[in-house]
C-alpha cells in the first residue's frame, strides 16, 4: 500500500511510485473519480493542443519553390525509372 499525507491546505504529494507508474509530468492535470467511497486518480489524457510542436523539426521548412522542385525531380525519376 502506498501512502501520502494531506496537509492543512488540503494538498498532498503524489508518491514517486505512482508518478513513475502513471508517467506523470509536472503541471499535468489529474482526474479524480469517486467510486463507492474510494477515489480513483487518473492522468488527464493529452489533447492534440497539448502535443502541438512536439514533432517540430530543427530544420526550417522548405519554401514553395523548393517543394515544387523536389516534386518535379520525383516525377522525373518516376518517368525515367525502368
Amino acid at each position: 500500500m502506498i501512502k501520502s499525507t494531506l496537509t492543512d491546505r488540503w494538498q498532498t504529494t503524489i508518491p514517486v511510485e505512482v508518478r513513475k507508474a502513471l508517467h506523470l509530468k509536472p503541471r499535468q492535470q489529474l482526474i479524480y473519480e469517486l467510486i463507492d467511497g474510494a477515489v480513483l486518480v487518473k492522468p488527464q489524457p493529452e489533447t492534440l493542443k497539448d502535443l502541438y510542436g512536439c514533432l517540430a523539426d530543427d530544420k526550417p521548412s522548405a519554401s514553395k519553390s523548393e517543394e515544387r522542385e523536389t516534386a518535379r525531380k520525383a516525377r522525373f525519376r518516376e518517368k525515367c525509372a525502368p
